[in-house]
């Protein structure tokens, strides 16, 4: 079953997120996966959009990386977010 464009499209910027902070912080997806305790297909998977990830993982991630959650979200400079607010 095909993916939505909107769903890819957050796939892939998740994906680009990741890798960045991954590639900043000296790791490959062998030892980010090591760390976080998931395969390195995985990794691959997430970082070209191919795999929907699930909180967990994110949250594993996130901690192997000593990163926020948040990281993974970059908020862009147009958008004016305030918590609690619907999008």
């Amino acid at each position: 079953m095909p993916v939505p464009a909107r769903e890819l499209a957050q796939r892939l910027a998740f994906g680009a997120s990741l890798r960045l902070i991954r590639a900043n912080a000296g790791l490959t997806q062998e030892e980010l996966a090591h760390a976080a305790g998931l395969d390195r297909t995985y990794i691959g998977s997430v970082e070209n959009g191919r795999r929907n990830l699930s909180l967990k993982a994110m949250w594993q991630l996130a901690d192997a990386l000593q990163v926020s959650p948040r990281a993974f979200f970059p908020v862009k400079e147009t958008e004016n977010f305030t918590p609690g607010q619907s999008t």
